[in-house]
Parts: C-alpha cells; sequence; structure tokens
C-alpha cells in the first residue's frame, strides 16, 4: 500500500473516469482527494439543465448507478419518457424517472442564483457523498463536435447519433473558458499527485484543459502527474475515443495518447495488452507503469487505484527524497 500522504487531483470525465475515482475513495481519505469532472457534456433537454458526467460520477460515488449501462439510476423506470414520447418530444436522450430529479433540483438551484459548484456539492452531500467534488469551472463549458452533419452537442454525436457521423474537429464554447474555479486551480497547485483517468481525451478531459489557467497549473506543476490510458489493445472499453483521436490527428493508440498528454504528464500507465509500445513512449520522456488497467469490478478499481499509488510513491516520492538526501 503506497504511503502518499499529500494531496491528490484526479481529472476525469465518463464512465472509465468514474471507475477510477470509485477505486480512490474507497481507499483515500475524503480530504486527501479533489475530484475534477468533465463538464464538457453539460445540455438543457426538456426545459432541465443536465451534467451527464457529473451524474455518472455522483450515482457511482453514491453506488447508485446502473452499473450494467454505465450511466443513470439503476432500476430507474421511464415513465415520464414515454409519456413525453407520447406528446410528440424527441426522447433520444434517455433520463430515468429518479435521474430527472436530480435535474429538476439542479434546474431550480441554478434559477434561484446558485452556481453549479454549489449545486454539485449539495447533490453530492444529499447522495451521501464525502468526496471533495470540484468543477473546472463554476460557469458553462460546453463541447461542440464538428461532423459531416454539421455542428453538434457531445451529447447529439454520443447519443443521438450514436458517435456514428465523421468527426472534423473538436471545439469548446462557453463562458466557463475564460472562468476557471479557484478551487480547481488550488487544488492542482497543492497537489502531491495529478491523475488524469481513463477518460476519452478529446471529449472528455480537453474540456478540462481548455478552462484558462488549468492546462498551465498542470505543465507547471511540480507533482506527479500521471495519465491512465482509456485505449487497451488499440481499442476503447466504451465510447468513441479512437475514432475521435484519429480524426484530430492522433494515433488512436497508447502512443497517440501519449502524445496528446505529453508535456502535461510524467507517466502513463498502460495495459499490458500494450506492452509492445512502452518504448515509443518512453522515446517521448514518459515513464510507463504497465499493469491491469481493465475495471469491471470495484474490487479491480480498488486494485488499479493501488498499483498506481504505489508506483508513484516508489518512481516519484521515494526516489525525490532519495535525491534530496
Amino acid at each position: 500500500m503506497s504511503s502518499l500522504t499529500g494531496s491528490i487531483t484526479l481529472l476525469t470525465g465518463g464512465a472509465g473516469g468514474a471507475k477510477l475515482a470509485e477505486g480512490l475513495t474507497l481507499l483515500l481519505p475524503p480530504e486527501q482527494l479533489t475530484i475534477v469532472p468533465n463538464i464538457g457534456d453539460d445540455d438543457r433537454f426538456h426545459g432541465l439543465w443536465v451534467s451527464p458526467d457529473v451524474d455518472t460520477l455522483l450515482y457511482t460515488l453514491a453506488n447508485d448507478i446502473d452499473r450494467e449501462q454505465g450511466w443513470g439510476l439503476r432500476a430507474d423506470s421511464y415513465h415520464l419518457l414515454a409519456r413525453l414520447a407520447e406528446l410528440g418530444q424527441p426522447t433520444w436522450m434517455q433520463l430515468g424517472d429518479r435521474d430527472i430529479a436530480t435535474h429538476l433540483i439542479r434546474t431550480m438551484l441554478l434559477a434561484q442564483g446558485q452556481d453549479a459548484q454549489q449545486v454539485t456539492t449539495y447533490l453530492a452531500r444529499q447522495l451521501g457523498i464525502d468526496a471533495n467534488i470540484v468543477l473546472p469551472s463554476r460557469a458553462t463549458v460546453q463541447t461542440r463536435v464538428h461532423t459531416a452533419l454539421g455542428e453538434l452537442s457531445m451529447e447529439s454525436y454520443f447519443v443521438q447519433h450514436g458517435a456514428k457521423p465523421a468527426v472534423q474537429k473538436v471545439e469548446f464554447v462557453g463562458e466557463g473558458l475564460s472562468q476557471p474555479n479557484s478551487a480547481c486551480l488550488e487544488a492542482i497547485d497543492n497537489s502531491q499527485l495529478i491523475l488524469i483517468a481513463p477518460s476519452n481525451p478529446l471529449l472528455s478531459i480537453a474540456p478540462t484543459l481548455q478552462v484558462t489557467g488549468i492546462r498551465q497549473s498542470l505543465l507547471n506543476s511540480s507533482a506527479a502527474r500521471v495519465a491512465v490510458s482509456p485505449i487497451i489493445g488499440g481499442k476503447t472499453v466504451k465510447g468513441p475515443a479512437c475514432e475521435v483521436m484519429a480524426a484530430c490527428g492522433y494515433s488512436p493508440t497508447v502512443t497517440g495518447v501519449a502524445e496528446f498528454y505529453h508535456g502535461l504528464i510524467d507517466a502513463l500507465v498502460i495495459d499490458h495488452a500494450d506492452a509492445a509500445q512502452v518504448r515509443d513512449i518512453e522515446r517521448m520522456g514518459i515513464k510507463v507503469l504497465l499493469t491491469d488497467t481493465l475495471m469491471p469490478t470495484v474490487a479491480s478499481r480498488i486494485n488499479l487505484a493501488e498499483k498506481i499509488l504505489s508506483y508513484v510513491d516508489v518512481t516519484f516520492v521515494q526516489h525525490k527524497r532519495r535525491v534530496v538526501a
């Protein structure tokens, strides 16, 4: 087990990121870990403000996630959605009845003048979550995917169109890009370890990195900076990371992940299935931890978190102590 005692910040998004967050929260005291989720998927549906990645994180940490599909609440029903369809409304965004209660509360509190950070903190506490969840911005950041069908919101691209339209480019919009959450910058600046979860680099992590000051804070950080590749054996467990990376000029491999994060990380965690690419990554000046990165169970999530923390302790923290001595 790791002897890391300093603060840890996790940049995350999507189901893969929520899985690693779960493993870390089951190992670490809540005051040691700050989790920064993706807000680029946020959008309005049926008049309600929905934060898909934030809610996936909340439901996972509350142990109320539908673990089979990786999003939404377990044992949820869809009576409201069925009624909306009867009334001629688009229902491609699958919002369950219990899930909609979250969006109702979020929309109501935002209308009352609370900001997104305050609302997220409130929801976390109501769900019994002790983890410190800090948004990259208190304002809006949204991902826009330019495709052969035109410009699409992230959820329209991913859910409505099944991530099938050919991607031309990805961009980010919103006032939040120039309004970083000071608590996020403070967490990064005070970290002993900065982790990037096995999330889609361009669609789940890039929205956070695009917020003013966050990328620069990572570049300037003296913390150990470690990313976990979402690609295993040339494929993603779920989602279009490979397709989007290729469309944006990156190799859809763990080497491409290393290229995307080059300068922002000191080490990359990859699966044994990608062992042949270790030297290519190391030639970029990035260390490699080779381990099992698939996380189908809670035990496997804890195991990966333990391996990462132990690796960082030995490779960075203890090494630094020896150098100083």
